[in-house]
């Protein structure tokens, strides 16, 4: 019998056989266990990460399509703003063309105005003489001080309305420059003269006119006009007329 310590607990003892393979069964069991469990835990977890980017995916693909619908309404936007901007500056463009012509016309209507106001006289004009006749003569100022506006009518008195008139005439400016006394043909105070015989050919009356500039430190002081008929019977005639200009 064993030395026992009187007083002290005793343990039962139990005797078990010795199996080495159950115990290695059993290890063998426990490490399978954690490897299902771990390859459990990896397959959720790799499920829940695809789960996961297949959601951001999905987002992002909404997104985008979001973002591409704004881009594009966005682009439709500019294009209106500058369709309607260019129809503006069109119409505004097409509205000042149209007041610009409409004065233009108006200015051309009043110049016709004159124009038949100034040929009525011309032609109504009671001259006792017949053949080749002044009819009238007229000089009108512009904007530009030097610069004058020149309208001379020649008239065939009694004209029948078959027979030409053929002839020529001059027209001088006479003038003092310092203290001399200068004698100006049109056609050098006038781009819209270029014979010195300024040519007639008409049956009732022909109009001369254009613009004519004065030289610096010119005075004028008459207009000399001096004409020649060759047909249909020969006449000379010359008039002098006094530097009168209308619109000052």
């Amino acid at each position: 019998m064993p030395n026992v310590v009187k007083g002290s607990k005793q343990r039962k003892m139990i005797v078990v056989p010795y199996r080495p393979k159950r115990q290695l069964f059993y290890m063998a069991a426990l490490i399978f266990g954690v490897a299902i469990s771990a390859f459990g835990g990896f397959l959720y977890g790799y499920y829940e990460t695809r789960l996961t980017q297949q959601t951001v995916q999905a987002d992002r693909t909404v997104l985008a399509r979001e973002l591409a619908r704004l881009e594009t309404e966005n682009s439709d936007f500019r294009r209106q703003v500058a369709i309607l901007s260019t129809s503006s500056r069109m119409d505004q463009q097409a509205n000042e063309e149209v007041q610009s012509t409409i004065s233009g016309l108006r200015a051309r209507v009043a110049q016709l105005e004159q124009d038949v106001v100034f040929y009525r006289r011309a032609v109504a004009e009671d001259i006792g003489d017949t053949g080749l006749t002044i009819g009238q003569f007229s000089i009108v100022a512009t904007r530009d001080a030097n610069r004058f506006r020149y309208k001379l009518v020649m008239r065939q008195q009694d004209a029948d309305g078959d027979t030409y008139l053929i002839g020529y005439v001059n027209v001088n400016l006479i003038g003092r420059q310092g203290d001399k006394q200068v004698i100006l043909p049109l056609r050098e105070i006038s781009e819209d003269e270029e014979q010195l015989d300024i040519r007639l050919r008409f049956k009732y009356f022909q109009p001369i006119e254009g613009e004519l500039v004065l030289p610096a430190g010119f005075e004028p002081d008459r207009i000399q006009i001096a004409a020649v008929a060759t047909a249909p019977v020969e006449k000379n005639i010359s008039q002098n007329f006094s530097w009168v200009v209308q619109g000052e």
